[in-house]
Formats: C-alpha cells, sequence, structure tokens
C-alpha cells in the first residue's frame, strides 16, 4: 500500500519516524527537508514545555488537541529524542532544548530515522490533487498514485520554508478551511514610545486587556520599537492577541516594569531617593530606575515636568502610575512575513481528533500546523507536530499497511 506525505516540515519527518514502513513517499517543494524547523527558538529549537497545558492550544474545536496531546505527551517526547540520541536541557520557565542548543541537531537526527522508513522527493511542486482518482499531480505535470495520503504542509507563515497556502487552496474545495491569522510575532501600537526609545529591553510584565478584561500577562524580555512591542512576553500573548484584533475588538497590553512591588511599595522606594537627593530632577532621579533612553518617555507619560526639582507626592504618584501601567492600544499584527505560527486552517471539526482523519476526504489524514491547531510560544507547536503524527502513523499501523 502506498503513503503519500505531502511536506517535509517536522510533523512529516515525525510521522516518517514513527511509522516503520518501507513504502512511505515524501513530496517537498523545497531543495531539503525542515526549513522552519532550523528557525525555532531562533535556531536553538525549543521543542517542547514543561509546562505543557491544553490551555496553550489555540482551536476553533476547544477540546480537539486533547487527546493526541495525551497520547503522545511532553514526557513521551523527551523520550522519543532520547531514544534518537538527543540530548536536552530545560530552562525555569519550563522551555526544552537539544542539549547542542542547535535545530540542525534536531533535523539531522530525525531525518536520518525519517530516511529509514521513506524516500523523499524534493524540488516537487504539487499543482493538484485529485481525491477521487488519489491523484498527485505535481507542477512537472508527474502524476504519483496514492492508497493514503498524508498532508503534512503547515500554515501560512515563513513562507521559504515551503508554507506557502498552495496546499490550503487546493484543500477548501474539499473541505472547510478556518480563516488565517499569524500568531507568534509583533505588534503595532496606537501610541508607540518615541523612536528615542527603540530596541530597548526590559524585563517586565504584560498583562492583556481584551475588551476591557484582564486575560493573562507575561513576564519576560520586552522590546520597545517605534511601531509598537516585541520581545519574549509579548509574544508569549501573541497567539491570543491575534485572534482577538481577527474578531475586531479591543486590545491592550499594560507593561509593569515593578511587578516585583506594589504601588506604595514602589512610591516609598522613590520617596526615599527623592529625599537622598534633593537637588536632582525627576529625570535624573530616573537614572539607575530606567534605561535612559525610556525616561523621557514614561516622564511624558505621567505628564511631569522632567526638569522639575521640587518633586511633589502627587508627581511621584502619577509617575508610579505609569511605571506600574504602562498601556499600549494594539491596534494589528506588525510582521506577518516573519510570525512563527498561523493560526486557521483545516477545520478541526472535520477531522477525527483520534485518528486525525479527514472526515470529509477518503483515505487522507492531517498533521502539524495544517490544521486549525496553534500554540504559544514555548515549544508548544512542535509538540503538537509530533504529537498529531503519533496520532496519525498509530492508525494507519492499524490498517496493516
Amino acid at each position: 500500500m502506498r503513503i503519500f506525505v505531502i511536506g517535509a516540515g517536522v510533523s512529516s519527518l515525525a510521522f516518517c519516524s514513527f511509522l516503520g514502513n518501507k513504502n512511505i513517499t515524501v513530496i517537498e517543494s523545497n531543495k531539503d527537508s525542515g526549513r522552519k524547523l532550523l528557525a525555532t527558538g531562533n535556531g536553538r529549537c525549543n521543542f517542547t514545555n514543561l509546562k505543557l497545558s491544553y490551555e496553550n492550544y489555540y482551536s476553533k474545536e476547544k477540546d480537539f488537541v486533547n487527546y493526541s496531546l495525551d497520547n503522545f505527551s511532553n514526557k513521551d517526547l523527551i523520550k522519543y529524542f532520547e531514544y534518537l540520541g538527543i540530548d536536552w536541557t530545560s530552562l525555569p520557565s519550563g522551555r526544552c532544548y537539544p542539549k547542542t542548543m542547535s535545530a540542525q541537531s534536531v533535523k539531522d537526527s530525525l531525518m536520518m530515522k525519517a530516511e529509514e522508513n521513506a524516500k523523499f522527493i524534493f524540488n516537487e511542486k504539487i499543482r493538484d490533487i485529485d481525491f477521487d482518482k488519489k491523484l498527485i499531480i505535481s507542477e512537472n505535470k508527474k502524476k504519483y498514485k496514492y492508497d493514503i495520503l498524508v498532508i503534512g504542509s503547515g500554515g501560512l507563515t515563513l513562507k521559504n520554508s515551503g508554507s506557502d497556502g498552495s496546499i490550503l487552496e487546493i484543500l477548501k474545495n474539499h473541505t472547510k478551511i478556518e480563516e488565517i491569522t499569524y500568531g507568534i510575532t509583533n505588534f503595532k501600537a496606537k501610541n508607540p514610545l518615541s523612536k528615542r526609545a527603540k530596541g530597548v529591553k526590559v524585563n517586565a510584565r504584560a498583562s492583556l486587556i481584551i475588551d476591557g478584561k484582564y486575560k493573562k500577562s507575561s513576564q519576560d524580555d520586552i522590546i520597545f520599537q517605534n511601531y509598537g512591542l516585541t520581545g519574549t512576553a509579548i509574544l508569549d500573548l501573541s497567539n491570543q492577541i491575534s485572534l482577538a484584533l481577527k474578531d475586531k475588538k479591543k486590545v491592550r497590553l499594560d507593561i509593569d516594569f515593578y511587578p516585583e512591588y506594589k504601588k506604595e511599595g514602589l512610591l516609598i522606594k522613590l520617596e526615599e531617593k527623592v529625599k537622598r537627593f534633593p537637588q536632582r530632577s525627576i529625570e535624573e532621579i530616573l537614572i539607575g530606575n530606567l534605561d535612559k533612553k525610556l525616561i523621557i518617555d514614561i516622564i511624558k507619560r505621567a505628564k511631569i515636568n522632567p526638569r522639575e526639582k521640587n518633586i511633589s507626592r502627587n508627581d511621584l504618584n502619577k509617575l508610579v502610575n505609569v511605571l506600574k501601567n504602562l498601556s499600549f492600544d494594539i491596534i494589528d499584527i506588525n510582521d506577518k512575513k516573519n510570525a512563527q505560527v498561523s493560526l486557521g486552517g483545516v477545520s478541526c471539526g472535520e477531522i477525527d481528533k483520534k485518528t486525525m482523519k479527514s472526515l470529509k476526504i477518503k483515505d487522507c489524514y492531517f498533521i502539524g500546523e495544517v490544521m486549525d491547531v496553534a500554540g504559544d510560544c514555548g515549544g508548544y507547536n512542535i509538540q503538537w507536530a509530533f504529537s498529531s503524527a503519533k496520532t496519525a502513523s498509530e492508525d494507519i499501523r492499524r490498517l496493516n499497511v
């Protein structure tokens, strides 16, 4: 029985490595495999998270991911990496990386295992699929006959990796495609800081407010840009932000520079500094508390004279309010081109969650990001690639192929 896999990304490599079948053929439009994997975690390959939760995933079918994540968990993936000979390490955040801190070592290990079970056809772009005749038709007019088709072509991000959406275009006449937006990315603000603050990085807490209601916080690096915000804390919240923007909701990010202090404690801290240096202006007082490039913007937001030396308690209160709650109105995704994940894709309502088999297309399975499943930043998307591939491979193995 002929099994064809579309795409040679991480979910497809995982599928081939799981299924010990010698009659698997993988068709990939690029000249090599795993391109998107190499970009993961800034090239370090954050492959799962010790704090894995269903809540880290987004899909219109709320419990769709549960079966696969239970069937092949973060612990299972770690054990599988150990089986492949990949040493690993973790950070306090729960993020797991190969010991080499190199995605290349993961790709090479996975590819060697996949090649034991499958042959790869590279530089072959697919023009169409005849699902009735079970034919894959390439742009070179080659035809490939399959018995089982596994689609792991990715979503609509990092197009140079091969995830250009062309397979979704073919699929849209055969199964429902949920509207695509972009996650794990940065955002434009209606009220960004000035150009002088561009590139300043702080460790602070970002709180996400949607339609006036608190949703979630993340404390990590935040980078101020002249268009808005980026950084790890923003990426952690980005999927929820993108979905809210798609639904035309009002999105606000509140930045707390001193999450370890309550307002009263921070006020006392600044009052003591003012008493210690009474000759200094508010601008000078803040040196040592904030990056110098941020100080003027913060003072302006507090509506205080930066040269003021007779600093009142009222002025300090206004300053504390800004330091504890610097607000940005988020209006759009800034960088769709380099977004790391797409939200949307093949509707999970038309896929059997216990097999990954299409309920609309005969003998067709979906794995990875091509489906309407997106994980948060932190290793959750590679985990989903493996978990969904494991589910599909187990069902196909039951067919005795």
